[in-house]
């Protein structure tokens, strides 16, 4: 293993299963799209569902909490019934209170003050259902910042100073200045050692 760092990194892991949870929203986000739906509205949707995924894998919401909901609402009626329970989960995340059986602390950051289900067909809600089933604990978290870009109007964006950077130019400015000069020190460390 020491051998072979890479192995221990978790990055790549992330990236692939990122990868794969992009494409399905990528598929998701095209089919409101397609249906006249405004981006931003869309975009606000999706990020509402993406911090869910991630919330209830790493345990600010109870476990398999919004997977759940989506499964328990589409069975429970047409897929427009979920969007009711989708808006009624939000809620309660802005508020804090109960859901169903569920004791659900508030999320503060206005995130879910003006919450809004898009209308679901029965496909929009099998594809939320297996993007839930990830492992949203280990994404990649430049999908967060990808989404919120697009959530932002760009007013909003403009006032916030809420522009996102890729991973790939933030390796850019730091692999120069900082990791190259840890290693040189680290080899020399070695060298020092042997």
């Amino acid at each position: 293993i020491l051998a072979q760092p890479a192995v221990r990194d978790p990055r790549g892991r992330a990236q692939a299963v990122t990868k794969d949870i992009a494409g399905k929203l990528a598929t998701l986000a095209a089919t409101f799209e397609d249906r006249g739906m405004d981006s931003e509205r869309v975009a606000r949707f999706l990020m509402r569902c993406v911090f869910c995924f991630f919330a209830e894998d790493v345990g600010l919401l109870p476990k398999d909490l919004f997977k759940r909901t989506l499964e328990t609402a589409r069975s429970a009626g047409a897929p427009e019934h979920v969007g009711k329970v989708l808006t009624s989960l939000w809620t309660t995340m802005d508020q804090g209170g109960m859901f169903g059986a569920e004791l659900l602390h508030r999320f503060n950051g206005h995130f879910f003050q003006a919450v809004e289900a898009l209308p679901l067909t029965a496909q929009d809600v099998s594809l939320l259902i297996e993007a839930s089933a990830f492992d949203w604990s280990g994404v990649e978290p430049s999908i967060f910042g990808t989404l919120l870009v697009r959530a932002l109007d760009p007013e909003e964006r403009h006032r916030l100073g809420a522009e996102y950077t890729p991973r790939a130019y933030i390796e850019r400015l730091v692999e120069p200045t900082v990791v190259e000069p840890i290693r040189e020190r680290w080899t020399a460390v070695q060298a020092a050692v042997v």
